[in-house]
């Protein structure tokens, strides 16, 4: 695990929660860490994360075949650690709704 990785990781437990909700919060970080490495993306920081990288991260999971509830948890745990590294801008995106990533109607 990188840079981008250990401040993901340290942002996710400083956000809150029960122990569990830490961890799943983690392994979320983790995965999004890893996705972007596979793809050789060149990014050190929270603060360089793009709108795009996240799109391109859950149309993968789904392509994946990952449920669409699985992944609407996994966009909050990535809003979560964006807002508690004062990227509510990117956290709040248009593009990063739901409802614009395909994930809505999850029941």
């Amino acid at each position: 695990m990188g840079k981008l990785g250990s401040e993901m990781k340290a942002l996710a437990k400083h956000c809150g929660g029960s122990h569990k909700t830490v961890n799943d919060r983690i392994h979320i970080v983790q995965r999004f860490d890893q996705h972007l490495r596979a793809l050789n993306v060149q990014i050190q920081r929270v603060a360089q994360i793009k709108v795009r990288h996240i799109e391109n991260y859950i149309h993968e999971r789904l392509a994946q075949g990952i449920g669409k509830r699985t992944l609407q948890n996994e966009m909050a745990s990535l809003r979560a650690v964006l807002q508690q590294a004062g990227r509510k801008q990117v956290a709040e995106h248009e593009r990063l709704t739901n409802k614009s990533l395909g994930l809505s109607g999850a029941s």
